[in-house]
Parts: C-alpha cells; structure tokens; sequence
C-alpha cells in the first residue's frame, strides 16, 4: 500500500531513482496522428508547445508586453522542438529557448514538463512508434 501522506510522497518522488524519474517527465499529447493516448514520456526530438509561465503567451520576450508587464494573455506560446531533458530536475530545455550570460554565452532556460503539451512526436524510435500505436487502439497503418 502506497502511504497518503505528502510529506511521503515527496519523500519518495525526491529519492526515486533516475529511471524512475525519467518516467515522471510525462506531458499532455496533442499528436493528431495518436488521437487516444492522453500523455506521452517527454523525448528529445518530440516538438512541444509551452502552454503556461511567462513563455506560454506569444508576447513574453524580453522587451516587449506581456504577461509580467500587465498586459492581456495570448493563446499559445513558443512551438519549437525539445534540445534536452533533465531527469533529476524535471525540466526540458526547448531549441530557441535561451537567455545570455553575464560572459556573452548563450543559456537554455528550464521549463517544467507540466507546463508543455506536445505537438507531434518524434517518429525516429520505431520501438516507440509502436507501442503507441498499441496505445492508440491497434494498428491502423
């Protein structure tokens, strides 16, 4: 029996091992090829959609109006493709995505995988494919 208690939970979710947390950076799927299955494992390659935070509306860059200047909400944020995933964090970092450093370089900015959904899956894992295939409701190709 799992125990209720939250302080547990977080307790367990905090020291799970990696493979474990891997399987925890899930996201809501918007792929209209895999209409039935409800959420998929984040992967590199799969293009997402920032849906929340200050780079889910399309006026959030730095510089212009947006959501912390005051301004009204848009519908959608950046659409871009996922660089690379962080597991013991829970955050993805997103191509195009950056901000720079004091020294000039170029930085990723991490964004949790609660507030993507993801757009169209990356179709080069035919292990994959397949199990969401199975998922879907069978083959269909």
């Amino acid at each position: 029996m799992v125990s209720k208690s939250p302080n547990k939970q977080r307790k367990s979710a905090a020291n799970a091992p990696l493979h474990v947390q891997r399987k925890r950076l899930r996201a809501r799927c918007l792929d209209p090829v895999y209409a039935n299955v409800r959420n998929v494992t984040i992967r590199v390659g799969d293009t997402v959609e920032v849906r929340r935070g200050d780079f889910g509306h399309p006026n959030s860059a730095k510089g212009e109006k947006g959501k912390r200047s005051g301004d009204a909400r848009g519908k959608a944020g950046l659409r871009a493709a996922v660089a690379s995933v962080d597991s013991s964090s829970g955050h993805i970092f997103i191509e195009g995505l950056t901000h720079s450093k004091a020294d000039g370089k170029e930085e990723g900015i991490p964004v949790h995988s609660s507030n993507v959904v993801v757009v169209k899956i990356d179709d080069s894992d035919p292990i994959r494919l397949k199990k969401l295939q199975s998922m879907n409701g069978g083959d269909d190709e």
